[in-house]
């Protein structure tokens, strides 16, 4: 029971730090991290939805997935870490809807953005959990295979921020990819320090 408690507040603190991060780094510069959100605003090119419905119907898709195939446990996790995840993320551009962009260069806003994503992304994974999105998929890929989150999250989040970036210009791209990889191999280390300090336990 207790570890149940403290894996909830792992991903309550987990989603706060992710929402605020997309809202106060990633939003401001139009940035692409992969994802779901970045799958949408690609697809919206081709198809009459809206970004916003696209995002809906991927989202519900991957979570049916994630009751079959990774179990209910991890889905209710992850079906609570994105539900938190899009209700801190609302509640934070209520917040900072009036505010000034905190840091105008958009290389630097990518590099911490994505660093603190990435501490988000590895507390909640850590509990078996995830903001939803291709997170999933990089838990399933993690569950069949002996690829670390991190690494399966840049498989399949490349082509996003790829095929995103080049349709936004090449400082989205360029700022977005470095992005990438600090989210990706980041969510690694944090997993790897969390670990470390559990074993030393």
């Amino acid at each position: 029971m207790k570890k149940e408690v403290f894996s909830y507040l792992f991903i309550v603190l987990g989603s706060v730090l992710y929402a605020l991060a997309t809202v106060v780094f990633i939003f401001p510069h139009s940035l692409l991290l992969g994802g779901t959100s970045g799958i949408s605003v690609i697809l919206n090119e081709y198809i009459s939805f809206s970004p916003g419905m696209i995002l809906v119907i991927i989202n519900f898709s991957l979570l049916v997935a994630a009751f079959v195939v990774l179990g209910k446990d991890m889905a209710i996790k992850t079906f609570v870490g994105s539900t938190l995840t899009t209700l801190f993320v609302g509640a934070f551009e209520k917040v900072f809807e009036n505010s000034t962009i905190l840091i105008s260069h958009i290389y630097i806003s990518a590099i911490i953005g994505a660093a603190v994503i990435a501490i988000a992304s590895g507390i909640m994974f850590y509990v078996n959990s995830s903001s939803g999105g291709t997170d999933i998929i990089a838990l399933i890929v993690k569950k069949y295979s002996n690829i670390n989150i991190g690494k399966a999250l840049l498989l399949t989040d490349f082509l996003i921020v790829i095929v995103g970036g080049l349709l936004s210009g090449y400082v989205i791209l360029i700022s977005s990819f470095i992005g990438l990889l600090i989210k990706t191999f980041g969510i690694d280390f944090v997993i790897a320090i969390i670990n470390k300090k559990k074993a030393i336990k």
